[in-house]
């Protein structure tokens, strides 16, 4: 994982109403930045995670920047008895879940977790430009 310096961090209630504050807080830290919007959703989907699929009280967020204007955000919940994974979605491509990880894998530049039981911590990595995408057509179910 890389080493970027501390810009802020914040812990939040693990509820699904502060995936909310937690959006317009790192949107208001990363305001200006080019990635803005790519953050924000993943910020998103890896805090949604954190609340639906571990039993923890909070959810902590790290945003790091390094002197390049690369971001990375840690989501870091109580841990659970899975790890995250990219799983097959056997609801079909209409579902309403099932997509966090793919989406990180898309958008992000790195990404990674690491357990440190109990405790776990999804990370991604921004670069100030998105990477080239090599194949655009969505992989199904």
């Amino acid at each position: 994982m890389p080493d970027p310096g501390l810009l802020e961090r914040m812990a939040f209630p693990a509820r699904e109403a502060a995936v909310g504050e937690a959006r317009r807080w790192v949107g208001k830290l990363l305001d200006g930045h080019p990635r803005r919007d790519d953050a924000v959703l993943l910020l998103s989907e890896t805090f949604t995670n954190a609340v639906v699929h571990t039993r923890s009280a909070a959810v902590g967020v790290v945003v790091l920047l390094d002197g390049q204007e690369r971001v990375q955000i840690e989501v870091v919940d109580e841990g659970a008895e899975t790890s995250p994974c990219v799983c097959r979605h056997a609801r079909g491509d209409l579902a309403e879940s099932g997509r966090g990880i793919r989406l990180l894998r898309a958008l992000s530049d790195q990404w990674g977790f690491i357990e440190e039981r109990p405790r776990c911590v999804v990370w991604f990595a921004l670069g100030v430009h998105p990477r080239p995408r090599v194949n655009a057509t969505p992989a199904s179910s």
